[in-house]
């Protein structure tokens, strides 16, 4: 079985805190609760940030630090890059409301070997989110309840 043609890896990296070890254990943690991943062969690895890529976010103290990759093995990645990007943003907005004084966490994605993108705050990425926030006009309770 050749391995280039049933193994996709997609980096993760997070940057703007003042603990990137712990916070990678926490997102890996939380991506391994979701059930989209079990029914998927994956692995994880870190691996090291390539040396000439420095990182400018306050309070990230990330020189040298490693990347979190997530392998998937004899996948449809179309269908893991929508569920990823969810999970990533409501873990990310969770890790916002948590942070630190001086933190800005940010996540950032992209090929095991390729340029990283950073997930926007709340743009649409690969696809909106299942669940809508409470009260958003995707909702469709807006603010017309009670009118």
């Amino acid at each position: 079985m050749p391995q280039s043609a049933d193994r996709h890896e997609i980096r993760l990296r997070i940057t703007g805190t003042n603990n990137p070890d712990q916070d990678l254990e926490d997102l890996r943690a939380w991506l391994e609760r979701e059930p989209w991943l079990d029914r998927h062969g994956h692995d994880w690895l870190l691996r090291p940030r390539p040396a000439d890529e420095s990182d400018d976010g306050p309070g990230d103290m990330a020189a040298g630090l490693d990347d979190l990759i997530l392998v998937i093995i004899g996948a449809v990645t179309g269908e893991i890059t929508k569920s990823l990007t969810i999970a990533l943003q409501e873990w990310l907005r969770r890790r916002r409301e948590e942070r630190d004084t001086g933190e800005r966490p940010a996540v950032a994605v992209g090929a095991g070997d390729g340029d990283l993108h950073a997930l926007g705050d709340t743009g649409p990425a690969t696809a909106a989110p299942e669940r809508p926030d409470p009260g958003s006009p995707a909702d469709g309770s807006g603010s017309t309840s009670g009118d």
